[in-house]
């Protein structure tokens, strides 16, 4: 096993040889903040506290916290997206 940078793991596919990330699918992918730090900026928003004070308790820029929520929104919306196309249809429910 490799490790790249910020000590993130790097696995590879026994079918394909292919290396890559642990990160990969997850939020965090192809960031470059340690991955404590970036869940400490993520549980700060989810608590409900604000971009600028977010950003001044964990030491880095508002503009990073910005970045975090929309990348988490956005992983947030797919996951979402994927479950309910699995999901079984209710014949009973109104919404069709």
């Amino acid at each position: 096993m490799r490790y790249g940078p910020n000590q993130t793991r790097l696995l590879r596919c026994s079918t394909c040889r292919t290396r890559f990330s642990e990160r990969k699918g997850t939020p965090l992918f192809d960031t470059r903040l340690p991955a404590d730090k970036a869940l400490s900026v993520l549980a700060h928003v989810a608590e409900g506290i604000g971009t600028r004070k977010t950003a001044r308790l964990t030491g880095v820029h508002p503009d990073t916290v910005t970045r975090y929520i929309r990348r988490a929104g956005h992983h947030a919306e797919q996951l979402h997206d994927e479950l309910v196309a699995f999901s079984p249809s209710d014949d009973r429910s109104p919404v069709r």
